[in-house]
């Protein structure tokens, strides 16, 4: 597999990778709880846990560990959020974040169509999965729109730090490209 682009543009959002500049940006997006509610890791405290979080970001893309996009307005150049990529062999996932006042404008379907069209030139990756707290309707709606398959639900798999509690149920969404 190729590595992916640093820059891909898709209207009306722009993807470019991720730096560990962007952290004043991410750090004010990722302190509401609405948007954190479902995430599987911890709302930050600091902003240099966030800028942490990016440096090895950064480290993860130059070792093809993962692949983080900064999702950015192309009108207002503004940082509406995050989405990554992980490639394992065959298989690879994929999950975002948008802030609270970004939702509702398609920006989330708009920046993983474009992670997924990119994938989709990639003849070794045949399976393109995500997961999904089973209650966030919202993604899961999303993923449904983006092509992928309900597949199953993992009961008590993902700890939600943001919600407390035991683990929660977890969907798996996928997509499998033709072998063909």
């Amino acid at each position: 597999m190729n590595a992916p682009p640093d820059l891909i543009e898709a209207s009306p959002i722009l993807l470019r990778r991720a730096q560990p500049e962007d952290a004043p940006a991410l750090f004010a997006l990722a302190t509401n709880s609405d948007v954190m509610r479902f995430m599987d890791w911890s709302m930050p405290t600091d902003v240099s846990s966030t800028r942490s979080h990016l440096e090895s970001a950064s480290s993860n893309w130059d070792t093809g560990v993962e692949y983080q996009w900064i999702i950015q307005e192309h009108h207002s150049s503004d940082c509406a959020g995050t989405i990554a990529l992980r490639v394992k062999g065959h298989a690879a996932d994929f999950g975002y974040f948008l802030g609270r006042n970004f939702w509702g404008r398609g920006l989330a379907f708009s920046a993983a169509t474009a992670v997924l069209q990119w994938l989709d030139t990639q003849p070794t990756i045949l399976r393109i999965w995500a997961t999904v707290d089973s209650e966030n309707q919202r993604s899961r709606r999303l993923l449904e729109r983006l092509g992928l398959q309900l597949e199953g639900v993992t009961r008590c798999a993902t700890i939600r730090p943001n919600i407390g509690g035991p683990p929660r149920d977890t969907a798996i969404y996928a997509r499998i490209k033709s072998k063909h």
